[in-house]
């Protein structure tokens, strides 16, 4: 019987570009594709993979807060996330809550295949292990300063985002409507100056401000 697959990321071509990557390898017998994580954990719910490939930056549930969820309902499933970010700090975190592993979107045919058969250790494809060998960053690293500081309802918002709860989840947290969540974190992406909810995690876990 071979191996059951399931891959979420909601950029069409990545996703069926990986997938025929991963057809490629032998004992592959079902390889379903979701645009986002709440639609792959609803369907583990239906039938179970014995293997999930999580895109970090989703919409509805991004890769964290799916890992954080499989984790939780399915803890035998091993998942790996596949990311374009490659800072140590995010990385670690995965790590920490149950990912078998990390690769970047620009890994290999071999490097998915290793990940798949990989059943001992954290396995990381190569880029991934650069970054965490300390090549892909400079030597000295710069102070990061916010340009303007956090107000206390911010922090919060921030920190509830790297638990990996969504926007919807923060509100229904803090009774509150989504609309102001969503215009804190706006406000907060602009003090981080950075245009993604991934690159803010990122940044936030890596300078330890949450």
């Amino acid at each position: 019987m071979g191996l059951k697959i399931s891959l979420a990321d909601d950029h069409n071509i990545v996703a069926q570009g990986l997938a025929s990557l991963i057809n490629q390898i032998p004992n592959i017998s079902t390889l379903k594709i979701f645009n986002n994580g709440k639609e792959l954990f609803d369907n583990c719910l239906i039938e179970q993979p014995d293997i999930v490939f999580l895109d970090f930056e989703m919409p509805i549930w991004d890769g964290k807060k799916t890992l954080k969820e499989l984790k939780i309902k399915f803890p035998n499933i091993r998942c790996y996330i596949l990311s374009m970010l490659n800072e140590k700090a995010i990385i670690d975190d995965c790590i920490s809550k149950g990912a078998s592993g990390y690769l970047s979107k620009n890994c290999t045919l071999n490097e998915l295949h290793e990940a798949i058969n990989n059943t001992s250790e954290v396995y990381f494809s190569k880029e991934v292990l650069t970054h965490l060998s300390g090549y892909g960053t400079t030597k000295k690293e710069q102070v990061f300063l916010l340009n303007e500081p956090l107000t206390d309802r911010e922090k919060e918002v921030l920190s509830l985002l790297c638990d990996g709860l969504s926007p919807k989840e923060i509100a229904e947290n803090l009774f509150v409507s989504i609309r102001t969540i969503d215009t804190h974190k706006t406000n907060i992406m602009q003090k981080f100056d950075v245009n993604s909810v991934g690159k803010l995690i990122s940044v936030a876990i890596k300078n330890k401000i949450v």
